[in-house]
């Protein structure tokens, strides 16, 4: 059952609009009364008591995260025969799935940003003591906030994470082209889920166009066209870490977002935060045997530009030969000036004490010249060589 524009539930909850509705529910703009705020209600349709038990369970999990990328829940409550609703933050902001039907294909410098920090939110989400898996990421759940920051909403078929159960039948809504096939029937779904999902939704973002659904790739009606095919602007890495986290075996996956976030930085030549170490997995290993690295609960925004290891060794090598050459330059000179002395007939030139004092300062001054820049000239090429990769004088 649909709720109405206008309708306050909760007593607390007035309805302002409907933003979307599926087969397993719907989500809702609302008005919290109370707090006088914008809120986002999300309904299960799902009234089975044992969904209703697992929905009190998991809801109170989902209300004690805090992650910079996640919207907070703030209240859950259920509508006897109609369902359970989440309340979480309203964000505001539009997201990828408009900005794809908007703008077409996205350029990677820009998207790569967002996506990373997705990574940390599901990183952050698997490495709870229960951990959470989202198992609805694709463009239409990743809204761009009007500050720039990536959001993944939308927890309505989240579950907690329990590797001696299938997945239940309330987290089996699928989206064809970004749900992998242990998604589909009675499947046993696990963070390598979320890895496939957000690897399909960074192909649709960068090609404009939804991946193959997994199951006709399984049976071989349709092939995976590779990302650099459709878009040729795309880097050769991210392109392979796209293909592998749409491996249709989930043992050949990237076995943690946190390993998904490392292949993408690795791929277009930047540094990653190291918020997150990644875990082996044997390959034979069954789905359930599936562990997750815990990460800083406080990952970094992005990534950092990694120094040019060339351009400092570069220049400090012309500085050290133009100093070499400057110093020969000097200490011919300085051979040249004795010779000319006794040319124009030294008598004269010391007879005059103006231009004896003059001749002596030039001599003394040119000599002592030589030694400081032949001097500086061999540190800055010894320093060169020395210099770690990376490292730029901080003089220059």
């Amino acid at each position: 059952m649909t709720l109405s524009t206008g309708q306050v539930v909760e007593n607390r909850y007035r309805i302002v609009e409907l933003l979307g509705q599926g087969g397993f529910g719907a989500v809702y703009r609302a008005w919290d009364i109370r707090l006088s705020r914008p809120c986002a209600l999300k309904g299960n349709l799902d009234s089975s008591p044992e969904a209703e038990r697992q929905f009190g369970t998991e809801a109170v999990i989902l209300a004690n995260l805090n992650h910079p990328n996640l919207p907070r829940v703030i209240d859950h409550f259920t509508v006897p025969g109609q369902g359970q609703y989440l309340v979480m933050d309203f964000v505001e902001g539009e997201d990828l799935q408009q900005m794809l039907d908007r703008r077409g294909l996205l350029p990677e410098a820009e998207v790569l940003p967002w996506i990373v920090q997705v990574c940390d939110a599901l990183a952050y989400l698997h490495s709870q003591s229960q951990p959470v898996i989202h198992r609805d990421v694709k463009p239409a759940n990743i809204k761009i906030t009007p500050n720039g920051v990536p959001m993944l909403v939308d927890f309505g078929i989240a579950k907690v994470y329990d590797p001696a159960l299938r997945t239940t039948l309330g987290a089996r809504a699928v989206t064809p082209g970004y749900s992998p096939p242990e998604q589909y029937g009675q499947g046993r779904t696990d963070v390598r889920s979320d890895v496939y999902a957000l690897g399909a939704t960074l192909y649709a973002l960068l090609t404009g166009s939804e991946p193959v659904d997994s199951v006709e790739r399984i049976i071989g009606s349709s092939a995976l066209v590779p990302p650099r095919e459709a878009n040729p602007c795309i880097s050769e890495g991210v392109a392979r870490a796209i293909m592998r986290a749409l491996t249709t075996e989930p043992v050949r996956r990237f076995q943690t977002a946190g390993e998904f976030k490392i292949a993408l930085a690795a791929g277009i030549g930047l540094s990653p935060s190291p918020a997150i170490a990644p875990i082996q997995v044997a390959r034979d290993a069954p789905a359930a045997a599936v562990g997750v690295a815990r990460p800083s609960v406080s990952p970094l925004p992005g990534l950092r530009q990694a120094p040019d290891t060339r351009r400092g060794k570069r220049v400090a090598r012309i500085l050290a030969v133009v100093s070499l050459v400057l110093g020969l330059l000097s200490w011919m000179l300085s051979c040249v000036l004795p010779v000319s002395m006794v040319a124009l007939k030294v008598d004269a030139v010391i007879g005059s004490v103006p231009s004896g004092a003059l001749a002596l300062f030039g001599l003394c001054g040119g000599y002592l010249s030589v030694l400081v820049v032949l001097i500086m000239g061999i540190l800055v090429l010894t320093k060169s060589a020395r210099w770690p990769p990376g490292a730029t004088a901080s003089w220059l």
